[in-house]
């Protein structure tokens, strides 16, 4: 925690001192409008009013959602896979999927989205052969800071750079995993109605962009697809932005630490004709943190307040998350970090002793009979009343009945406007 207290608090006297060294050139508004990214509720980042282009077949179709869409084309209920961020804690979701499979337990899954580090283990997690788990092993386990990362010098701060670190080395390491070959094998997992997300935060916008990574190679753009995916997992401040068609990305987990499809639609979802799915959510974090007393100082105070709000962001994003597996009819499965495991506290410093113990306590995880949460931790910040009423009115599998907005108690709807607000 030391060390990324350090870095905050080095980026804010570095931005300090070179506003008056440097100044970077201005730049304009791109109004250049997505070809493979929508908003998470399937909108058009542009006229967010609008349902995109690229989900308008899903969207008109009889069920009047992409979840819904995909289990007619697949002919099942779907699994459905979520991967939070993390930074090197990636490794616990690299080690849970393969101890996963060695259970015998791993579905194929239908759907994977991830955001951040998540977006990094999640082509591969959507292929699932042993040769992809051996990727993910060997991308989790095998490297250090030096494969994300180079510092930069006292000239290159004082160039204007928009970033204390270069990631030149997290871009080939990319490069070396995510090839022809592998976009490919996306495409031809598309041509079985098996899809790709991945979240980015377009920081000039204020939106989370979730790109539909399957399109994408259906096209073959190797650049963008690789693009996105260090977009998705540049930590603002510490690593540079990603530019795309003049916009600027950074971290998914920036807005948002998870990325579930199937939540949008202009409606609520029509009954499931297959029955329930299941949505897996792997947090590459932990659930509960410690209490510890805050020194007073500006790297201290700085670093932990973004811990706290990038906590928060995660557990209103798994609030939802329940929600909408509910309204889905779907069972929410999840799995986080243990607390015993010693991960460090720096998600960014990348040691390899750590993210042996996070892909180790995965793996091992992964093999017990039931490993799975079948809700969110409540700490605090949700009644108890509002997610027992999703239980109660919002799922029955006995009637499959899913309420209408207008419809439901004064107290439901309260659950409704907090967890999804309206349009």
């Amino acid at each position: 925690m030391r060390h990324m207290k350090l870095l905050f608090l080095s980026g804010i006297l570095a931005m300090v001192f070179l506003v008056g060294c440097a100044s970077p050139p201005e730049r304009v508004l791109s109004e250049k409008a997505p070809s493979y990214a929508t908003l998470p509720n399937g909108y058009d980042p542009l006229n967010p009013n609008q349902p995109s282009a690229i989900y308008a077949e899903a969207m008109s179709s009889p069920g009047g959602n992409v979840a819904r869409y995909l289990e007619h084309k697949r002919g099942h209920a779907l699994n459905i896979l979520s991967l939070s961020g993390g930074g090197q804690n990636g490794a616990f979701g690299a080690g849970f999927l393969i101890g996963w499979r060695e259970s015998g337990r791993r579905p194929e899954f239908d759907v994977v989205g991830g955001v951040s580090t998540g977006a990094l283990l999640a082509t591969h997690a959507l292929l699932g052969t042993p040769a992809d788990d051996a990727v993910l092993k060997e991308l989790y386990t095998g490297i250090t800071k030096e494969d994300i990362y180079t510092v930069r010098g006292v000239t290159g701060l004082l160039s204007g750079t928009d970033s204390l670190k270069d990631t030149a080395p997290l871009r080939a390491l990319i490069a070396k995993y995510i090839t022809l070959e592998t976009l490919k094998r996306v495409a031809a997992a598309y041509d079985d109605n098996r899809l790709l997300v991945v979240g980015t935060t377009n920081v000039d916008y204020a939106q989370t962009w979730v790109w539909n990574m399957s399109l994408i190679a259906k096209a073959g753009d190797l650049e963008l697809y690789r693009d996105v995916l260090l977009a998705s997992a540049s930590f603002p401040i510490v690593f540079p932005p990603v530019e795309i068609d003049g916009h600027l990305f950074v971290d998914g987990a920036a807005r948002s630490n998870v990325v579930v499809v199937g939540m949008g639609g202009a409606a609520k979802p029509e009954p499931s004709l297959y029955g329930q799915g299941n949505i897996y959510m792997i947090d590459n974090g932990r659930l509960n943190h410690a209490p510890e007393a805050l020194r007073r100082a500006l790297g201290d105070v700085a670093a932990t307040t973004v811990s706290v709000m990038m906590d928060q962001s995660m557990q209103t994003a798994l609030t939802r998350s329940y929600f909408g597996a509910r309204i889905l009819g779907y069972n929410f499965k999840l799995v986080a970090i243990p607390d015993n495991v010693d991960i460090g506290n720096d998600p960014l410093a990348f040691d390899p002793k750590q993210m042996r113990a996070a892909f180790d306590a995965g793996r091992s995880l992964a093999k017990q009979t039931d490993p799975w949460s079948s809700a969110p931790p409540n700490l605090g910040d949700i009644p108890a009343w509002a997610l027992k009423s999703i239980e109660e009115n919002y799922y029955s599998t006995s009637s499959e009945h899913v309420p209408d907005r207008n419809q439901t108690g004064a107290s439901e709807r309260q659950v409704l406007e907090y967890l999804v607000p309206s349009q």
